[in-house]
């Protein structure tokens, strides 16, 4: 659904780029040349300066809606705001958060999204003789996106020699319930794929969440650990600008997650959990909300939702999660 959203975008794109042809050329009598580059880059700009300007709302909405009294009140205990450190950026890595979330988003909407080639699925490592391997990952995006998110990191984990599997989850504005079954089989696939004995996972955003979801339906014992990139694990405040029922789900203080919250199995795959969070995230709001209590929680500032996925610091630290539990494991004898 989202892929080919994102293609009829590019129907939109095309069209004001060919309408502002015309008018710079029968109207104003610029060159047929200097007419197409005038158009291209003023539709590429146009797009640009309004992520440039969604984010600098999100990032100024994330910090002005935690200080509502609502929002402020309905803090659990581990989510303190001591070392959050929102006010310690100066001007400048604002700006740099703000630029560089724009060309991330920007990059997703436009570019991967709608064209990655073949996003969904396992790839192989390839050296799969050796004899201490990375456990296989299984990659879970968030809302609104597809598999395609994942092509940066996919990259990365293949030059580490890391077997990976993407999913893109359907419906795209379903329940979270929905999405068990597929984060299920696909854990299936990749074991069958790589003989491994568990999978590691790593989910951006909503992703986490539905992978904590699918473990109070289908237990947790063939998931090694999981690392969550920026999931709002206590629900966003910012749910309300977002369609579907997830998104509702997702909600600040949602009857969802407190339930997911009070399942005793929910408290016992925390413990296998990394969160890596960032305290300027202009989606999920308040920002701690992302922190775990009963899991390991990571700061990395600086960064906005879609670019702490592929923020250097980010990946230094997954490459070494993975490196730690490497092992020997015989591959399968049917590789799908």
């Amino acid at each position: 659904m989202i892929r080919h959203l994102n293609r009829l975008y590019w129907i939109g794109y095309i069209s004001v780029i060919f309408g502002l042809y015309w008018v710079l050329h029968h109207w104003f009598g610029a060159r047929s040349d200097n007419a197409a580059v005038a158009a291209v880059c003023l539709v590429v700009g146009v797009l640009f300066s309004a992520h440039v300007g969604f984010n600098i709302s999100g990032f100024t909405l994330s910090y002005s809606v935690r200080q509502i009294p609502q929002v402020r009140d309905k803090g659990l205990h581990f989510h303190s705001t001591e070392g959050e450190g929102f006010h310690r950026l100066s001007l400048a890595r604002w700006v740099k958060a703000v630029l560089v979330e724009s060309i991330a988003s920007l990059k997703l909407i436009t570019l991967l999204q709608p064209w990655a080639p073949n996003p969904d699925g396992i790839q192989l490592a390839g050296k799969t003789w050796r004899k201490k391997k990375p456990l296989p990952v299984l990659l879970v995006h968030g809302y609104l996106c597809n598999s395609a998110v994942w092509a940066g990191t996919r990259a990365l984990l293949d030059r580490a020699e890391v077997s990976t599997h993407a999913i893109t989850l359907e419906p795209a504005i379903g329940s979270i319930r929905s999405y068990s079954e597929a984060i299920h089989e696909a854990i299936d696939e990749l074991l069958v794929a790589t003989g491994a004995p568990q999978v590691k996972i790593i989910a951006h955003s909503m992703g986490g969440v539905a992978v904590r979801y699918h473990a109070t339906e289908y237990g947790h014992h063939r998931i090694a650990g999981m690392i969550t990139i920026g999931s709002p694990h206590y629900g966003t405040a910012l749910s309300t600008l977002g369609i579907g029922k997830n998104v509702k789900q997702m909600a600040w203080g949602s009857f969802f997650l407190k339930t997911l919250r009070e399942h005793p199995t929910d408290r016992e795959f925390q413990q296998k959990i990394w969160s890596l969070w960032s305290p300027q995230d202009n989606i999920v709001c308040p920002p701690v909300s992302s922190k775990l209590e009963f899991g390991k929680n990571t700061a990395v500032p600086g960064c906005g939702h879609v670019a702490l996925l592929n923020d250097s610091t980010t990946e230094d630290l997954i490459l070494n999660w993975l490196a730690e539990d490497a092992q020997a494991y015989p591959l399968a004898e049917n590789r799908a």
